[in-house]
């Protein structure tokens, strides 16, 4: 508030001398302050927006579906939990196919990224990321756009010798699991 009030005051002061009172002193010190949460703000969207996931090639994938259908839960007309996925990274982008709980071939292309990476040993790193993008081939099961929808997991992976293994959370009531073979 004494920021504003100081711009408004420099703004519409008759003379350009400086005054000797805390409301200058107020607003330079806002100015700091202002600059440091843009900087600040600037590095919080960096960290979500993290960095480009590492190059791999996507295989096979279960799913478990938290409303209690599929056969994890011993439903046998619910659910198809073997999802047969085989997608592609590169260079932060992510697309490919898998059969989705309908038993119906689904589409994906989007983002890859990792916010948190870190070297557990020599040969093993842990990863944590997301997805998010477009996907095709649930109709009207997920809401959509002319057959589109959108996707977003949040991934938690673990890879050893470029083999990795990774486990989704999905806004819509699954968690899924996959293998990635790492591309170096």
């Amino acid at each position: 508030m004494l920021s504003i009030f100081g711009l408004i005051n420099n703004a519409f002061c008759q003379d350009n001398m400086p005054r000797p009172n805390s409301v200058s002193i107020a607003s330079e010190s806002a100015g700091r302050n202002d600059k440091q949460n843009a900087e600040s703000d600037s590095n919080r969207w960096q960290k979500i927006w993290g960095k480009k996931s590492r190059d791999a090639l996507l295989l096979g994938m279960w799913s478990f579906h938290l409303r209690g259908t599929g056969e994890y839960w011993n439903d046998k007309g619910g659910s198809n939990e073997q999802n047969h996925l085989f997608g592609i990274q590169y260079y932060g982008l992510t697309t490919g196919t898998f059969i989705n709980s309908h038993d119906d071939r689904a589409w994906f292309i989007g983002l890859a990224r990792e916010v948190y990476s870190r070297k557990i040993s020599a040969d093993t790193r842990l990863d944590i990321g997301y997805k998010f993008g477009p996907l095709f081939g649930y109709g009207d099961d997920l809401p959509s756009v002319g057959g589109m929808s959108l996707f977003a997991a949040g991934t938690f992976g673990i890879s050893w010798h470029g083999l990795g293994i990774d486990l989704m959370i999905i806004p819509v009531g699954v968690i899924a699991g996959s293998f990635r073979i790492d591309i170096e």
